[in-house]
């Protein structure tokens, strides 16, 4: 698999996990802790996916497009990177 592939797969697990992680706490306990911590670690996650699938060489339109919509990008990125190490 190409090193761009594996990073945004990385990455995109990592932001699935984050905000898994916070709609998990905000459902149960609401640690505020939790929020102030995995909040920013989200968004910044959210941002790496999204400026390395737009910047990327050799993506397809798809997969960039995908890595932009709040919430599920992490999600749609992933699926579409496995498919583009597939072709």
């Amino acid at each position: 698999m190409r090193p761009l592939l594996r990073t945004l797969e990385v990455l995109s697990v990592l932001e699935l996990l984050s905000i898994a992680v916070l709609l998990i706490n905000l459902a149960t306990v609401h640690v505020d802790g939790v929020a102030s911590v995995l909040g920013p670690l989200h968004g910044a996650l959210y941002l790496a996916v999204a400026v390395i699938a737009l910047l990327g060489r050799g993506l397809m339109l798809r997969t960039r497009l995908m890595a932009l919509i709040p919430a599920l990008g992490g999600v749609f990125t992933l699926i579409n990177v496995r498919k583009e190490a597939r072709r």
